[in-house]
């Protein structure tokens, strides 16, 4: 697909377009490196509540969202912070009351980082 991966798509037909088995690659490659991101991203994560965040003397560590969310830091780091929450959230990673965190509204609810590894 792209030579910057190292990756070659085998045609079948001579002709510019895509087979099937092509398309299905493609879309699947695209899959696998969308969770590679996530899963990137859920790492920085843990990194960055670590380094913001209060341990709790059991393993886990807490910070609140505000603090996350206004760190220069994250704000480089993470292009959407709130979709790596709710990944991590769904990972049982980290823990939060509700389902989405908002600036400002919910800058005081705490972000629980589960699993410290």
């Amino acid at each position: 697909i792209n030579a910057e991966y190292g990756e070659a798509v085998v045609s079948t037909q001579s002709t510019g377009s895509f087979n099937t088995l092509q398309h299905y690659y493609i879309l699947n490659l695209i899959e696998f490196k969308a969770a590679m991101n996530v899963e990137e991203e859920v790492n920085l994560l843990k990194r960055e509540i670590k380094r913001l965040g209060t341990d709790n003397g059991d393993g886990t560590y807490s910070v609140t969202f505000g603090v996350l969310f206004n760190d220069t830091d994250c704000a480089n780091i993470f292009e959407a912070l709130v979709g790596t929450l709710r990944a991590a959230k769904k990972r049982k990673v980290v823990s939060f009351e509700g389902e989405m965190l908002l600036s400002g509204v919910h800058d005081n609810v705490e972000v629980k980082l589960l699993i410290t590894e």
